[in-house]
């Protein structure tokens, strides 16, 4: 099975223009509301969801939600769609980019700037609007943090819940540009000293701005009137069963038509850690500590193995294997680790798909994997070959295996492997897209 594959997917390998998506916009909507690590191209997701969903009570489901763009796309459709997430502040930003809001934003943001330009405000001590759970004064200068405080008070006194989140989103982008952070950076990166020196960002402007363009983001959305509802759940997608009982009766017999979605790359600590990205916002907008500093830890691969067992997939057991021998040889006299990092990734993938094949509606749905294949210890790890064989052990049948290239991607395209000074190694610049048959 293992040579036929891989004799069908390197005569594939070509990719297709049509899917490249070179120059439709990811912004229409509310996808730009807020920057997010590795989002999925809009496009994929309509594409998808349009040739899949053909049927308005259809139920589109994104077991890695991310962002929220799959479940935007469906109630675009027409279609009902249901996210899981494991990241508080992705259920939020999830929330606001597929609620509808009606009210006149403009109004409620001139009644933010109002009170926040008030100097007399500023004799006030807004100190309980700061978050205590990490170092500000590493992160912030003192007089931005003020004002930051400031916004966050007059945001918090809106009564309507769906404003008050769409404000908190606003704000949320606000912190982050207004930060040391390195907004070039998924996970924490400070600025340089010299950078923090020139650093003089006006948090004010930055929301009026980033709100503007916001509100047009959200009037275009009303007037595209969805008629779909989207519901986001925080939950774990190795127990989608049992996360299915916190929706409304919106399944088809207690099942799902149509999954899109784009898993992670790897475990969270070795690839795009999600939960640093969002860090600070949590924080700031007073989502539960615990869960917004254990996202990455909760994720795929988050917990490691002594043993490694067969999942079934005689690819991954020759990648592992590679992994490991490389591991020896490159570790610098370290224990060999990395391929037992690549095998928990794949273990709890494993039983994500398992979750996914039992809460599909047999006979009538389709998967659509949108991966890309990152590279270990020098060693390609084929994922997208690893989920196909998966599938088969799941009784999926491919239907089709589509490769793109991956544009103004915000990532190199090389690296430096083992941090070794000279050597270099290829990035993700290409994503594969497996539409696979329950």
């Amino acid at each position: 099975m293992t040579q036929t594959l891989n004799s069908r997917l390197i005569h594939k390998r070509k990719s297709k223009d049509e899917w490249t998506f070179l120059d439709v916009s990811t912004r229409k909507y509310t996808h730009a509301i807020h920057l997010y690590p590795a989002r999925m191209h809009p496009e994929i997701a309509r594409k998808i969801i349009s040739k899949y969903a053909t049927h308005k009570k259809d139920v589109v489901f994104d077991p890695f939600m991310g962002s929220g763009g799959v479940l935007l796309e469906s109630i675009l459709q027409g279609n009902n769609a249901i996210g899981f997430d494991i990241n508080p502040f992705a259920i939020l930003l999830s929330k606001v980019k597929t609620t509808v809001i009606t009210k006149n934003l403009n109004r409620v943001l001139a009644n933010i700037l109002n009170k926040s330009n008030k100097s007399s405000l500023r004799k006030q001590d807004y100190s309980k609007y700061l978050p205590e759970s990490y170092d500000l004064a590493r992160w912030f200068n003192p007089g931005i943090l003020k004002t930051l405080a400031i916004l966050k008070h007059n945001i918090y006194k809106i009564t309507d819940a769906n404003v008050l989140d769409f404000f908190k989103i606003c704000l949320s982008l606000t912190i982050r540009k207004s930060s040391y952070q390195r907004n070039s950076a998924w996970k924490i990166h400070r600025l340089s000293e010299d950078d923090r020196f020139k650093f003089e960002p006006e948090p004010i402007a930055i929301f009026t701005n980033i709100a503007i363009s916001n509100i047009k983001r959200m009037n275009d959305l009303l007037e595209a009137n969805p008629s779909g509802t989207a519901y986001t759940i925080l939950g774990d997608s190795r127990e989608i069963s049992s996360n299915f009982a916190k929706i409304p009766h919106v399944l088809n017999d207690d099942k799902v038509n149509l999954v899109v979605t784009s898993p992670p790359y790897g475990d969270h600590g070795t690839t795009v850690a999600y939960g640093q990205f969002s860090r600070h916002s949590g924080h700031w907008l007073d989502l539960p500590n615990e869960q917004v500093v254990q996202v990455d830890k909760v994720g795929l691969g988050g917990k490691t193995y002594d043993d490694l067992d067969d999942l079934g997939s005689d690819i991954l057991n020759q990648t592992l294997d590679k992994i490991h021998k490389n591991d020896i040889k490159l570790g610098n006299g370290k224990s060999p680790h990395r391929s037992k990092e690549v095998y928990a990734f794949f273990v709890d993938l494993d039983r994500c798909m398992e979750q996914i094949s039992q809460n599909l509606i047999p006979d009538k749905s389709h998967a659509c994997f949108v991966v890309a294949n990152r590279t270990v210890r020098r060693i390609v790890v084929p994922t997208d070959e690893i989920i196909m064989e998966f599938g088969k052990k799941y009784n999926f049948s491919t239907d089709s295996v589509i490769y793109r290239d991956i544009p103004n991607k915000s990532m190199p395209s090389k690296n430096a492997p083992e941090n070794i000074t000279n050597e270099t190694g290829k990035t993700m610049t290409r994503e594969t897209v497996i539409i696979m048959r329950c």
